[in-house]
């Protein structure tokens, strides 16, 4: 028995489905963002100095300065100041920051296309985050 209908070789399918599977792992590694040793450092610094923030006492009152400036805006308005004082205290010269909780934030905008360290804190159901990056 012939058949006509013609049949696709195995060997072609194979090829071409190995081409679509080493294009799509080179285009993951194309446009995944690729973490540099600057940024990993700046993550570092990031979370140090939260760590730093979470064992200070606050200007108010509360377990720690974070935990305080989560509370409320009046409380964060409290804590601003202090807050501002001690991340320009701790950081580097060469570094720029910005706080942020859901009740307000304290230092620059941050600036986009460059490269920046984050880390985030979480107390009381409050999330502060903070960025730095070199000016």
């Amino acid at each position: 028995m012939h058949s006509d209908r013609a049949q696709l070789a195995t060997p072609l399918i194979e090829v071409t489905v190995g081409i679509f599977l080493i294009l799509a792992v080179a285009l993951g590694f194309a446009l995944l963002p690729v973490e540099t040793e600057e940024t990993a450092t700046l993550d570092r610094t990031a979370s140090d100095t939260l760590s730093v923030l979470a064992a200070e006492p606050p200007e108010g009152t509360g377990p720690n300065r974070i935990a305080a400036a989560c509370r409320s805006e009046s409380a964060f308005d409290t804590e601003a100041d202090e807050l501002d004082s001690r991340l320009r205290g701790i950081l580097p010269d060469p570094l720029s920051y910005r706080l942020t909780t859901p009740q307000g934030h304290v230092g620059h905008p941050h600036p986009s296309g460059i490269p920046t360290g984050t880390a985030s804190f979480t107390t009381d159901g409050c999330t502060v985050t903070l960025r730095v990056w070199y000016v």
